[in-house]
């Protein structure tokens, strides 16, 4: 499916933007089929208040019957879940597909701290520009020793050391301007922020490295990310959005979807 010029551009920048992968129609799905989800669980957009310098918003596991465009795309889509295993060069286990009403800007960060391969699919669902809300990311910040170097240039910062910094430069980076359908693939570790155009809606999935049955630590590291209590923090009727229950109940109807499901199973996410 992907060029090995592309493979090549993720592993060496830690981000690919894949232009119009998705359809004008399969992009008024998932719009329609994320602001309903989450309108119906918080009762509006952006119920959580925007914050100067965080990842303030609503967040929503969108993997319910009612939602089948965004169910599909966990597993059974090959652009999704053959694409993370492309990019990351092995099988791979998905985690829910996310809908969000982001409502305040972020500072940078990554995706996953822990040292585990992954991959994030960013769909925003309307046009993204600089001054908008688009994704700005560091490229090749995902590499453990530029990492490294970025965060020792940040130590050297005056703030750092409680002084004012009125020219201090702020790291280099990219903006990646999207239209709706097209969709960035970013390095778990990548680190990225967005800025503007709040509220404003995305829909996310993270795919990670599946590292087989050897290593019992990467398993439970594993299994950890993707079990239900990465929303918590978030106030919604768990019943009517479950995170795996019908989506796992459907897992015969796609063989794909089978052998996410599978894995799931091993690290003991599913029953």
């Amino acid at each position: 499916m992907l060029t090995h010029q592309q493979i090549l551009h993720f592993g060496t920048f830690g981000y690919l933007t894949l232009r119009g992968l998705f359809s004008p129609s399969e992009m008024t799905a998932l719009h329609d089929e994320v602001s309903t989800a989450l309108t119906g669980a918080f009762g509006c957009l952006g119920t959580e208040p925007g914050e100067a310098d965080g990842i303030s918003g609503d967040y929503l596991p969108l993997s319910v019957d009612r939602a089948p465009f965004s169910q599909s795309l966990i597993a059974d889509d090959e652009r999704t879940f053959l694409l993370s295993a492309e990019l990351l060069g092995g099988p791979t286990v998905p985690s829910v597909g996310i809908a969000t009403c982001f409502t305040g800007d972020s500072g940078w960060h990554t995706r996953l701290g822990p040292a585990l391969p992954g991959l994030t699919l960013w769909v925003d669902l309307g046009p993204r520009t600089a001054r908008t809300g688009a994704l700005r990311l560091i490229p090749g910040s995902h590499l453990p020793d530029y990492e490294r170097q970025l965060w020792a240039y940040h130590r050297a910062a005056p703030a750092a050391s409680g002084f004012a910094e009125p020219d201090w430069p702020q790291w280099p980076h990219v903006v990646v301007e999207t239209q709706p359908g097209d969709v960035v693939a970013l390095h778990s570790h990548l680190f990225n922020c967005a800025r503007g155009g709040t509220p404003r809606l995305t829909w996310t999935i993270d795919y990670l490295a599946w590292p087989g049955t050897g290593d019992p630590a990467e398993l439970q590291l594993l299994r950890d990310l993707t079990l239900e209590d990465g929303f918590e923090h978030e106030n919604y009727d768990r019943s009517r959005w479950p995170v795996w229950r019908e989506w796992a109940a459907s897992a015969g109807t796609s063989p794909s979807r089978a052998i996410a499901a599978e894995r799931l199973k091993l690290l003991g996410v599913l029953a």
